[in-house]
């Protein structure tokens, strides 16, 4: 059986955020909402048949903790997190991030924010079999072309460092055991240092999710995680939220 780290207690820390459009810093207390969403509303067809939904949902999502989205294929859990993290936008309703209402922006606008603030773990790992492990984690801060030569080096160490990757560093992917290419794509989604990553059910949970409670505790990183109804994500999460048939709700105690 795997062990899957849990926050033992609550944390009342304060973390710094420096906002780049207003040139201020953010003084801001681990558990204050970070993102939230009111009334959201979306219908998209499936790939396969029939549509996926969010229907009137309304949710903050706390800074530096463990939020899980719990539910069964189907439910609307990945198009929520769609909507939260800009890959879509909703039919009706409001995502706001801090102050600002993303909604609202233009899509150029949208595009940097997203690619500046959040991280993504998809069902598939997507890694560039061809390329070692140091290209596939530095591609998206290259890609970005935003960050010093120095600090794309800084922020590529780091990530190889926090995922335990150094010796595999010039190791094509290819190479790779599906446990280490899960470690790998983990590095890549925190390349950039997001402020929240959102986890569309992604599969090599058993290695995710130690990851990501690790960066939770250790960095303040903010995670939505879209689990699965007996998953690993729902222990290690500070909150579990169900979704049925595109609508959120606590589970009973």
């Amino acid at each position: 059986m795997v062990s899957v780290p849990r926050r033992a207690e609550p944390r009342n820390r304060f973390f710094l955020h420096f906002v780049p459009n207003r040139g201020t810093i953010r003084i801001r207390a681990m558990n204050a909402p970070l993102l939230h969403c009111r009334d959201l509303q979306c219908v998209r067809p499936l790939w396969r048949e029939g549509a996926s939904h969010v229907r009137g949902v309304t949710a903050e999502f706390a800074a530096g903790e463990f939020h899980a989205i719990r539910g069964s294929e189907g439910c609307g859990k990945n198009l929520l997190l769609h909507l939260l993290g800009q890959l879509e936008r909703p039919d009706a309703g409001e995502v706001w991030l801090d102050d600002l209402n993303l909604t609202e922006l233009e899509e150029s606008a949208r595009d940097r924010l997203r690619q500046r603030t959040f991280g993504f773990l998809f069902p598939a790992c997507a890694l560039l079999p061809s390329l070692t492990v140091l290209e596939n984690i530095a591609f998206p801060v290259l890609k970005a072309g935003e960050a010093s030569e120095t600090e794309q080096a800084e922020h590529t160490l780091a990530a190889l460092q926090f995922c335990a990757l150094e010796d595999e560093a010039e190791t094509r992917v290819a190479d790779l055991p599906a446990d280490r290419q899960a470690a790998a794509t983990f590095a890549r989604a925190m390349i950039h240092r997001p402020r929240l990553l959102l986890a569309e059910s992604p599969g090599a949970e058993e290695i995710l999710v130690p990851l990501a409670r690790r960066a939770v505790d250790e960095l303040g990183l903010t995670v939505i995680w879209g689990a699965r109804p007996d998953g690993p994500a729902t222990q290690a999460a500070d909150r579990v939220l169900d979704m049925c048939e595109g609508q959120l709700a606590v589970p009973a105690a």
